[in-house]
């Protein structure tokens, strides 16, 4: 029994072996990794904090901003007594034109691709044959579609 109660007593010495200094000392390695580590540990909190603290000034730096131009808002609305005066542009008729044909040159590239070139990433306009230029990944597909889209032709 006192067998027993020394290995108890020494298994809790154990744990405390690692708190003193001389366990360090005679591991060089030990000791090296424990400092390395510590630095890093260090290093790390002491980023982050310094990330915190000017994230935490910017956007004190944007809130202020933001209460000055809704102020700025605010008394332009009451100076000029809500009403907003907008500046309407008429069309040049020859830009309408310009439009007017641009428009209709999509469309007749958008009903040959559809006609000859249907399922292809390119149609070529002398053969009127499709080709898989970009791998058939349908890109003038959506160009297209989208561009249709911008000029108002979503019909």
């Amino acid at each position: 029994m006192a067998r027993k109660s020394s290995i108890s007593s020494s298994s809790s010495n154990n744990h405390w072996r690692y708190i003193h200094s001389s366990y360090y000392l005679k591991r060089p390695k030990r000791l090296a990794f424990l400092f390395i580590s510590f630095v890093f540990l260090t290093f790390f909190v002491w980023d982050r904090q310094s990330l915190i603290r000017e994230h935490e000034a910017e956007m004190t730096k944007l809130s202020q901003d933001l209460l000055r131009l809704q102020n700025q808002l605010q008394e332009f609305k009451s100076a000029s007594g809500e009403t907003m005066i907008t500046n309407v542009f008429k069309d040049d008729p020859v830009d309408v034109q310009r439009r007017g044909k641009v428009k209709e040159a999509m469309l007749h590239a958008w009903t040959c691709y559809g006609n000859y070139a249907w399922g292809h990433d390119e149609l070529q306009p002398q053969t009127k044959n499709g080709v898989n230029s970009f791998g058939g990944l349908g890109a003038t597909l959506i160009d297209s579609l989208d561009t249709l889209y911008i000029m108002g032709l979503d019909e």
